[in-house]
C-alpha cells in the first residue's frame, strides 16, 4: 500500500471514528422507558420546591441526579448489574490507570491521559474485549478497533506521511459522557471498577469541567469501595486530600494507596506512618489500610495484600444502595418543611397569645397588625404543608416508577412502601423513638421519656455508620460469618423477608443462639 493510500485509509477511520463519536441516535435498546422517572427528576420535583426548598437543595438534588445517571448506566451497560463498584479516586497524575493495569496484568486503561480529555471508565470482566461509550447526546458508541479509545484520548486526527507529520491531533474525549471496557484480564468477576477523572481545584492548570472536584465527589460517592490514590514522592497526604475525602460519604470504606514507592523507598515506612497518623489527627474515617505501590515493581510492595482485600470484597454479594441514597433528597426536604412549619407553628402561638392579651385591652389597632400577621403565618404553614405533602406524593411515585424499572431490569429495589424502613443512620434510640412520635403524632410520656433517658442516654449503637453503608456492610458481614453464613446468603437492606436466603439466616441465627 503506497503512502498516499495510507493516509487516504487513516483519513477514512478517523471519518468513521469521528461520525459515530457525534452520533446524536439515541439507539440505546433499553429495556424499560425511562419517561417517568425523567420527567420526575427534570420537572416535576424542580417544579414542586422552586419557591420553597433546603438551603442544600441544589447540592442534593445534583447528587440525586448523579445517582440517576448511575442508576442509567446500569441500564445502558448491563454487565454492572451485580458487580460491587470500586471506585478510584485522587489528584491529577497519581496513578490511577497504571494501578489498574498492574493489577489486571495488561493495558486495560491508557495511561497519562491529559485531564482534559479524561472520561470515568467502568472495567469489567468480559469473555471479550469490548470497548462502549456513551457520548453527550446520550448515544451508545461502539468502538471497533480497540485502540480508538487510547487515539480519542491522546490526540485524535494526528497524521505522518514519510515519517513527517503532516496534521495535528486534538483531543476529543469531552464529548463522551463515560466509558465500559470489558476484558477476560479483568480479575474480579464480580466487581466493576470505576476509574475517575482526578480531581482539581478551578485555579488549577489541570481543571476543567470534567475534573471539577463536584463532579469527581459525586462519582466516588456512587461506590461501594474507595482506592485513594497519594503520590509518594510528596512525602505526605495533602490538606487538599484531606479535605477531599472528608466529604465523601464516610460509610463507605477505603484504602489509601501511595504510588511511586520506590522513588521513596528508604523513607516509605516513615512516609506511611506519617500518612496514618495524619489521617487519624484529621479524624478522617472509614480508612481501611495505607498501602505502598510502585508500577515498574508491584509485586515488591502491598500489591499482594491489596489484591487479597479485593479478593475478599469480590465475594460478596453487591447490594446497590440506589434506594437509600434517592430518599436523601426527599427525606431532608421533609424535615425542612417539618421544621419550618414547627418554627411557624411557635410564632403562631405567640401572636395569637399576644393577640387575646392586647384584645381584652382595648389595643384595637396593635390586634389588627397582630391578626395580620397570624394570617400570614397561617397561610405559611399551609403552603408549607402542600409542598411536603406534594413531595411525600413525588417520593411515592418515584420509588414507585424506579421499582418498575428495576423489576424490568433486573436491579432489586424497594416497595414505595417500604422505603421508610431504609435509614441513612443508625441513630441513638431517643432520637429514633422522637422521630416515630413525631411522625405519627404520638405524644410523648414524660415519665417514660425520663425513664428511657437514663437507661439509653449513654447507649451507643453498635454499627454507628451508615445502615446499609460500606462499613456497616463488612462489620455486619464479619459478625454473620461467625455464624457460618456464607456472604452469597446474606442480603444487606433486605426488606424482601419471605425469601428463602433470609428464612436461612434467620434459622442459622436461632440455632447459633441455642448452641446447636
Amino acid at each position: 500500500m503506497g503512502i498516499k493510500q495510507e493516509v487516504n485509509r487513516e483519513l477514512r477511520e478517523n471519518y468513521e471514528l469521528l461520525r459515530a463519536l457525534l452520533s446524536q441516535e439515541r439507539a440505546l435498546s433499553l429495556k424499560a422507558d425511562l419517561g417517568n422517572l425523567e420527567d420526575i427528576i427534570g420537572k416535576q420535583i424542580p417544579e414542586a420546591l422552586s419557591k420553597n426548598a433546603p438551603p442544600d437543595y441544589y447540592e442534593l438534588y445534583m447528587d440525586f441526579k448523579s445517582e440517576y445517571e448511575k442508576f442509567r448506566d446500569y441500564i445502558l451497560y448491563d454487565q454492572l448489574i451485580g458487580k460491587n463498584v470500586v471506585a478510584l479516586g485522587g489528584g491529577f497524575s497519581s496513578g490511577k490507570s497504571s494501578f489498574l493495569n498492574a493489577l489486571n496484568g495488561e493495558d486495560a486503561l491508557p495511561e497519562a491521559i491529559e485531564p482534559t480529555t479524561a472520561v470515568p471508565a467502568y472495567v469489567v470482566w468480559g469473555e471479550d474485549y469490548r470497548v462502549q461509550a456513551i457520548n453527550i447526546f446520550d448515544a451508545k458508541v461502539v468502538f471497533q478497533n480497540v485502540l480508538d479509545i487510547q487515539k480519542i484520548a491522546h490526540g485524535f486526527g494526528e497524521l505522518e506521511c514519510d515519517g513527517e507529520k503532516i496534521s495535528e491531533g486534538t483531543a476529543l474525549g469531552h464529548v463522551l459522557e463515560s466509558v465500559f471496557l470489558a476484558t477476560p484480564q479483568q480479575s474480579y468477576r464480580n466487581i466493576a471498577f470505576l476509574d475517575t477523572p482526578g480531581y482539581s481545584k478551578p485555579e488549577s492548570e489541570q481543571y476543567s469541567a470534567r475534573t471539577d472536584e463536584q463532579i469527581a465527589r459525586r462519582q466516588l460517592n456512587t461506590a461501594g469501595l474507595i482506592l485513594w490514590f497519594v503520590n509518594a514522592e510528596g512525602g505526605v497526604i495533602t490538606q487538599n486530600d484531606i479535605d477531599f475525602i472528608k466529604t465523601l460519604r464516610e460509610d463507605i470504606p477505603k484504602l489509601v494507596i501511595l504510588t511511586r514507592a520506590d522513588r521513596r523507598q528508604d523513607q516509605l515506612a516513615e512516609i506511611m506512618a506519617k500518612v496514618r497518623e495524619t489521617l487519624t489527627l484529621k479524624g478522617v474515617g472509614n480508612i481501611r489500610g495505607v498501602y505502598a505501590y510502585d508500577k515498574e515493581c508491584p509485586e515488591d510492595y502491598d500489591l499482594p495484600e491489596i489484591r487479597c482485600f479485593l479478593e475478599d470484597w469480590n465475594q460478596r454479594t453487591p447490594e446497590p444502595n440506589f434506594a437509600l441514597n434517592f430518599k436523601k433528597l426527599f427525606v431532608r426536604c421533609r424535615k425542612f418543611f417539618e421544621d419550618e412549619k414547627n418554627k411557624a407553628g411557635s410564632k403562631l402561638e405567640k401572636l395569637n397569645h399576644a393577640s387575646m392579651i392586647l384584645s381584652g385591652g382595648g389595643e384595637e389597632e396593635a390586634v389588627e397588625v397582630l391578626d395580620r400577621l397570624i394570617d400570614d403565618f397561617r397561610r405559611e404553614i399551609q403552603a408549607l404543608t402542600r409542598t411536603g405533602e406534594r413531595v411525600r406524593e413525588l417520593q411515592d411515585a418515584f420509588f414507585q416508577e424506579i421499582k418498575r424499572v428495576g423489576d424490568v431490569v433486573g436491579i432489586r429495589m424497594p416497595e414505595p412502601s417500604e422505603v421508610e424502613l431504609l435509614r441513612e443512620d443508625a441513630g441513638n434510640p431517643l432520637t429514633l423513638l422522637r422521630d416515630y412520635n413525631r411522625e405519627h403524632n404520638v405524644k410523648p410520656n414524660r415519665e417514660l421519656l425520663a425513664v428511657l433517658q437514663n437507661a439509653l442516654g449513654d447507649l451507643k449503637p453498635v454499627f454507628p455508620q451508615a445502615a446499609g453503608g460500606g462499613a456497616y456492610q463488612g462489620k455486619l458481614l464479619d459478625i454473620l460469618r461467625s455464624y457460618r453464613v456464607a456472604p452469597e446468603e446474606i442480603r444487606f437492606n433486605d426488606v424482601y423477608r419471605r425469601t428463602d436466603a433470609y428464612q436461612k439466616l434467620v434459622r442459622t441465627l436461632a440455632a447459633a443462639e441455642k448452641g446447636e
